[in-house]
């Protein structure tokens, strides 16, 4: 384990963790980090910014001006033997790198570091990264001068078209609804909810998929970076700024005539709001959560089909088929990777992820693409399927290293010497990784099936669910407790004493007993990293080794109420 949590890890570590490089635990531990050290999450938010500007730059700025790729290369002795010292200079220019080629656009002062053998340093890491943070800040207005420019078009485009009815698909992390802008009905409490986050972020809820309200948003905002990309039959223009409670605003709008088709909203508390128009619809019922209302969404070129007045009344979810893709996926134990998410649009069931290697894309391929109403879609569908992962080094286990904490120390003397105390700290560490999967896992699968949702599900998909539910948990306990077993008499033989844990009213369901144990999960490993000496000591309240016997008790307490809420049915 390193000591990255004894300081602040630094910029090459940060950026491993956000490129999803790191093993599970090493990234465990800078989440714990993050989550404690408001210093790193804004260094972790500036370097997300500009790895977003460099990306974009690239894409839109830099690579339409670069050459074509040369022509295939010939033997160069077929080359001597016709075009003689001609041919030797094509092969030369020809075996210059597109990074080479890159450099000779940019301005004439990085120019020296392309000669007398600075080559080399200009390719390393450090100076690419210089390069592009300087090109940043030479263009960093250009995509607010067009960003602008489009969204005046865009909103004297909508002046001049007749006002008219609009239904809106509207998914958050809970789940979908249809709104209906430009008639009046009274909202759903679910919706009342989406209007307060809109109104604190003083953007217009009235009509949010439009350039005018986009625009007047924008325009109120003291700080904000724009970016703009440009696809076959629209723009997307997005919109970051930390300034707001919408920290985070995109916008798609058609290039034929600049109606907005798609927006896409990220709010301070991480909650996110999609919308789509929806067109062609026959039958639509009101705002409501939970399933979708049929339509289909807005296809750039496609004009809006009829829309009639709604009525309060709603489909009910089928569960049924999202149940299915999470039952193939435990076949797969890819219910237990976070970086892949199920949601759906309209009648289709959506398994999407980012950072999924190809083996693994594959392997979800062949369970989920022969299921009906499912659709796989991951960011890098063009990824080559026999392309080979990048694998991460090895977690390293320094806990015991040179700057131990005073509780390290004495977990070390108890045990008679450092060896002992590497092998102690490797098997809690390793045994808390694999009980905070299983507590991610469990939690996930709450979310996903509400109390609400698993009450309208039939009989033998309540006990589909429950029984995936309690293999998660029983995974859980069984870490957690080898956990508890192994620390419990280090802790008490250093004289923390067992104080009476807080007690709290029983939850009604499972899913909410989840979010209990999950929280007294987190709690338990943040001690545990501060006993270790692999966090720092202000994390907890003075007295961790006495702490974490409290996080352990509270463990056992929670997950034997969510045993018993998950027996039932």
């Amino acid at each position: 384990m390193s000591n990255l949590d004894l300081r602040h890890p630094e910029d090459g570590l940060l950026l491993r963790y956000l490129d999803g490089e790191l093993p599970g635990r090493k990234a465990r531990q800078i989440r714990t980090h993050l989550e404690a050290c408001w210093q790193c999450r804004a260094q972790v938010e500036e370097l997300e910014g500009a790895i977003g500007e460099c990306v974009r730059y690239r894409k839109n700025v830099l690579a339409p001006s670069l050459p074509p790729p040369p022509e295939p290369w010939r033997s160069l002795d077929f080359e001597r033997a016709h075009s003689g010292l001609g041919a030797e200079l094509g092969a030369e220019q020809a075996a210059q790198s597109l990074l080479v080629r890159m450099f000779v656009k940019v301005p004439s002062f990085f120019s020296p570091l392309l000669q007398n053998g600075g080559l080399r340093w200009a390719l390393s890491g450090a100076a690419v990264l210089a390069l592009c943070f300087v090109l940043v800040q030479q263009l960093r207005e250009t995509p607010k001068v067009e960003a602008a420019a489009l969204l005046q078009k865009a909103v004297r485009a909508s002046q001049s078209r007749p006002a008219a009815i609009k239904r809106l698909r509207i998914t958050t992390r809970t789940g979908q609804m249809t709104r209906v802008v430009g008639v009046a009905y009274k909202p759903p409490a679910r919706e009342t909810e989406i209007a307060r986050l809109f109104d604190a972020a003083h953007y217009d809820w009235n009509d949010p998929l439009s350039a005018k309200s986009y625009a007047a948003w924008r325009e109120q905002l003291p700080h904000f970076q724009d970016a703009i990309a440009t696809q076959p039959n629209s723009y997307d223009i997005k919109t970051t700024t930390e300034d707001s409670e919408l920290v985070s605003a995109t916008l798609k709008l058609r290039t034929t005539d600049l109606e907005p088709l798609e927006g896409r909203f990220e709010f301070r508390n991480r909650d996110w709001v999609e919308m789509t128009e929806l067109v062609d619809q026959q039958t639509n019922p009101a705002s409501a959560v939970a399933g979708t209302t049929g339509g289909m969404p807005r296809q750039p070129g496609v004009p809006p089909g009829p829309i009639d007045v709604p009525v309060e009344t709603a489909e009910s979810p089928a569960f049924s088929e999202e149940l299915q893709v999470v039952c193939a996926l435990h076949q797969l134990g890819a219910d237990l990777e976070d970086t892949v998410e199920i949601s759906r649009e309209g009648r289709q069931v959506l398994v999407s992820g980012t950072g999924i290697p190809p083996q693994r894309q594959q392997q979800i391929h062949g369970l989920l693409d022969r299921l009906p109403h499912v659709v796989v879609r991951f960011d890098d569908p063009a990824f080559p399927a026999s392309a080979v992962p990048v694998q991460s080094e090895p977690a390293t286990r320094d806990a015991a290293g040179p700057e131990k904490s005073t509780y390290a120390a004495r977990i070390e003397e108890r045990l008679g010497g450092r060896p002992q105390f590497e092998r102690f700290s490797s098997a809690v560490l390793d045994w808390t990784d694999s009980a905070m999967t299983r507590a991610y896992a469990l939690r996930r699968l709450a979310q996903q099936f509400s109390a609400a949702a698993e009450n309208e599900m039939t009989a033998e998909d309540r006990r589909t669910l429950r029984k995936l539910g309690r293999e998660h948990l029983a995974a859980f306990a069984k870490d957690a407790g080898r956990v508890a077993n192994t620390v419990k008499p280090v802790l008490t033989g250093m004289g923390a004493g067992v104080a009476e844990h807080e007690t709290r009213p029983d939850p009604a369901a499972w899913q909410s007993a989840s979010e209990d144990l999950l929280a007294s999960a987190r709690r338990a490993e943040t001690l545990l990293a501060v006993v270790l000496g692999v966090a720092p000591a202000e994390l907890s309240s003075g007295n961790a080794p006495a702490e974490l016997l409290i996080a352990l008790a509270q463990i056992s307490s929670r997950t034997e109420q969510c045993q018993r809420l998950l027996a039932g049915r």
